[in-house]
């Protein structure tokens, strides 16, 4: 039994997951114009701004991050997909991290599209 706890206060947000759908041109070759966004997945998860201190710690390594989001273990997210939340749109800056390698919860780095 794992001694990780998860509160689950924390999940108040409820996010979708949006994947680039493209379509096949006569060749078979691959083209994403135009562009549409399929929902993969919606999950609850913790959206928290990036402190003054945290966004310039992060700065050294990626400069546009602007926002972590915490979530249960979801196998599957890549870095190649977005997040919606209401009307706000989040980019993933980095492959999820799979905090303590325990398969418990998953920490995105993301930057808001504005």
């Amino acid at each position: 039994m794992s001694r990780f706890r998860i509160n689950p206060g924390e999940f108040r947000h409820v996010i979708t997951f949006q994947k680039l759908q493209g379509t096949q041109n006569d060749y078979g070759e691959e083209i994403k114009d135009p562009i549409e966004w399929e929902e993969i997945l919606t999950v609850r998860a913790g959206i928290y701004p990036m402190s003054g201190r945290e966004f310039f710690a992060a700065e050294t390594v990626n400069s546009e991050v602007t926002h972590k989001i915490n979530m249960r273990y979801v196998p599957g997210i890549t870095s190649d997909m977005r997040i919606k939340y209401g009307e706000r749109t989040f980019e993933l800056s980095s492959p999820p991290i799979n905090f303590q390698e325990k398969n418990i919860l998953l920490q995105l780095l993301c930057k808001e599209l504005i």
